[in-house]
């Protein structure tokens, strides 16, 4: 059992003063007939508060200890982090000449946080409007009572050509999932609108906008990007601009990627657009007709006339390895930012000559891959490089060590520890970035100005930052010693690589599986087993139980923990960090409860039982440890756990539905059929639908006959329908 942690000293304020008025008794009789506000008292009082302030202090000691142990142990607290997003910065309308660049490492202000600016902007007045092209099926056309035949009169096609409907669909950034589900062609069209201020100089803009880096800011539907084991590498995305020939013929001309930090959409980043230098290239595509918007490959109609008349110019995006494509932002003008202020060209210092010296930065919380210490040196700056530990140094290496949660810098001893600062000479801290914590995963719209910036710049924060997180405290910290002691951070048996996995300092994991021998290949459907050498990690991040919200790791996560246990392997082991696959599950139930007064909650709670039993972290599964890798989903099993909620009086039947892939339907299970899953496979449950009486088990919610289809259209020319509006 761990050693309790000595109080030194357990008195308080009140018991300091009764026994300072006890002893004055004792010493001065005379004293204790004093009536109650006597200046006595107030001394009394005020000697037990410097006393209660002198023993808080002391009673820090075994703090200061314990902080060392750690140390010793070579376990640091782990720093605080900083959470990460995307911000918009658009130019002043009223003009057609571009604002000087955003620079890297430009201030900005939320709240009482600084964040800094990854990467530059080209701000441009532009706004974005995000359509697809709706397909319309059989059954809507015959709603709409149009058929075939009217639209291939009303477009006059020739005989063997085929209308393929379709009604333009704007979505709104930001509010809600762009999802390619039901699209035509599989294609996001982006119409970069001018201001109203611009309507007639739409030319002498797209002249200015020509050949410029466009910034685009995307972000994932979700915070696990990740989908399956094999496509852990960034999506490819393929952005094109929209344009007419002379003969009519609508092109799409790719365009080059500067850059891409969102990997594809799998993670809130930017996309670096070159838009091409020819400003003859970039039209607006508005048609005297509306019939005829989005005719063939035309972009559809955007909702507001007057919006399509100022477009500068139209953008597709598409992904031909995930044609359903969702993502949950995209705009124009975006940047990358972290929620870290930052210092530059800071003198922080005076090297004093002495042994083991000691400076204090201006900030705790510092980002200890980012600070840049230099010292002067005979006129001259030297860089002094960053080490875990001084001893061991030569008296001639420039090297100091930093507490980051602190902000304290400590140099050598000039023996053996590395070298002394010299006398007189400056302390630079030429770069560095500070501070963190989970109150910097800011909300929508905290974001609101650029420190110095222009007058002329506009922020626009639209989508959250995320992933901030507050530094370790010790008694967190010294949790993980028992795991540390008993594999000595070295990873060689399963148990090793899963304790070591579940208590990185990097990046938080709340469970790894571990499968020695499993090799996955090119992808998870190529494995192989009782491979020797081959160990694999799958790992899961905390996330609490939701319906349709399976905790994938993001790549971020699998390239940080691989990076963690590379270190702490064996020579020889082939290492392989993984997300389980998640297969669809939906399960339809008929109860009958107690109570039709409470039906309602009744119910809700059964599908709460339902969500939480087949969530793969705690308190999922039978175990309450979250639900095992490859064990196969039972109706019984899951009508047991129906039953044991309170209200329910019997249940009629359990149904469970599933699918292998997105383009395939839900299918049935037949009655006492398992839902079978590989060892790599975990259950995730999109769909629950349950009711009350007796009758038939009805279909789970968002999965009618058809989900998972992609909307039936033709082969030939797509044609938009407009319905008539009275």
């Amino acid at each position: 059992m761990p050693l309790p942690v000595p109080n030194l000293d357990d008195r308080r304020f009140d018991d300091l003063v009764k026994e300072a008025r006890e002893r004055l008794g004792a010493h001065l009789p005379e004293l204790t007939q004093i009536a109650p506000g006597d200046p006595v008292h107030t001394f009394t009082d005020l000697f037990a508060w410097f006393t209660e302030t002198i023993l808080y202090r002391a009673n820090l000691i075994p703090e200061r200890q314990r902080r060392a142990f750690l140390n010793l142990l070579q376990i640091p607290v782990r720093p605080a982090r900083a959470a990460t997003g995307i911000v918009c910065i658009d130019a002043a309308p009223g003009s057609t000449t571009l604002p000087p660049l955003v620079r890297d490492g430009s201030q900005l202000r939320g709240g009482k946080h600084v964040l800094t600016a990854r990467g530059e902007l080209q701000p441009t007045n532009l706004s974005c409007r995000v359509l697809i092209k709706e397909s319309i099926g059989p059954e809507a056309l015959r709603e709409m009572g149009i058929t075939p035949r009217d639209l291939k009169e009303q477009f006059g096609l020739a005989d063997g050509e085929e209308p393929t409907p379709f009604r333009p669909r704007q979505f709104s950034p930001g509010r809600e999932a762009l999802s390619l589900a039901g699209s035509l062609d599989q294609a996001l069209y982006l119409a970069c609108v001018a201001p109203k201020q611009l309507a007639d100089q739409l030319d002498p803009l797209r002249e200015k906008l020509a050949g410029i880096i466009l910034n685009v800011a995307i972000a994932p539907a979700d915070a696990q990007p990740e989908e399956q084991v094999d496509s852990i590498a960034p999506r490819a995305l393929v952005w094109e601009l929209v344009n007419q020939s002379e003969d009519g013929t609508v092109r799409f001309l790719p365009l080059d990627i500067i850059a891409d930090s969102s990997g594809g959409g799998r993670q809130a980043g930017v996309a670096g657009l070159r838009i091409p230098r020819n400003p003859q290239l970039l039209q607006s595509f508005v048609d005297s007709d509306p019939m005829f918007n989005g005719l063939q490959d035309q972009p559809p109609a955007l909702e507001d006339p007057e919006e399509a008349a100022r477009t500068a110019f139209w953008l597709r995006l598409r992904c031909p390895d995930e044609p359903g494509l969702t993502l949950g932002y995209i705009d124009l003008n975006g940047v990358d930012v972290v929620a870290q202020g930052q210092r530059t060209n800071q003198i922080v210092g005076m090297g004093t000559g002495m042994p083991d010296q000691v400076i204090a930065l201006p900030d705790s919380q510092i980002d200890a891959s980012s600070l840049q210490l230099q010292v002067e040196e005979n006129g001259q700056w030297r860089t002094w490089t960053r080490h875990d530990f001084l001893a061991g140094q030569s008296p001639e290496d420039r090297v100091y060590r930093l507490n980051p949660q602190t902000g304290y810098v400590y140099f050598g001893d000039g023996l053996s520890a590395g070298r002394r600062v010299p006398s007189g000479a400056r302390i630079r801290a030429l770069e560095y970035l500070y501070g963190g914590g989970a109150e910097t995963s800011l909300p929508p719209e905290a974001i609101k100005e650029i420190i110095g910036g222009s007058s002329n710049l506009r922020v626009r924060h639209l989508w959250p930052l995320s992933g901030g997180l507050d530094a370790e405290s010790v008694e967190q910290a010294e949790k993980r010693i028992p795991k540390f002691l008993t594999h000595r951070n070295r990873a060689v048996t399963a148990t090793d690589f899963k304790v070591i996995t579940e208590g990185n300092p990097v990046n938080p994991v709340a469970r790894a599986e571990v499968s020695p021998g499993f090799l996955p290949g090119n992808s998870i459907h190529a494995v192989r087993r009782n491979v020797p050498g081959a160990v694999s990690v799958f790992v899961l991040p905390p996330a609490a139980p939701a319906l349709g919200s399976a905790p994938r790791p993001s790549r971020g996560l699998l390239k940080d923990v691989f990076g963690y246990l590379l270190q702490r392997i064996t020579i020889g082991t082939e290492l392989h960090v993984l997300s389980p696959e998640f297969v669809p599950v939906a399960v339809s139930v008929r109860v009958d409860v107690r109570d039709p007064q409470t039906e309602q909650q009744t119910l809700q709670n059964i599908r709460e039982a339902l969500v939480r039993y087949l969530w793969p972290l705690a308190p999922g599964g039978a175990d309450g440890e979250g639900w095992p890798l490859g064990r196969a989903v039972s109706a019984n099993e899951l009508a047991t756990q129906v039953a044991r909620v309170s209200g329910v009086q019997s249940w009629y039947g359990l149904a469970l539905f599933t699918r292998p892939d997105e383009k395939t339907p839900w299918q049935p299970l037949a009655d006492g059929e398992q839902l079978s899953l590989q060892d790599y496979q975990l259950p995730e449950l999109l769909g629950v639908r349950i009711e009350s009486g007796p009758g038939s088990l009805p279909l789970p919610d968002g999965i009618g006959p058809a989900s998972g289809e992609q909307p039936e259209r033709g082969t030939g020319i797509a044609v938009p329908v407009i319905p008539d509006l009275c």
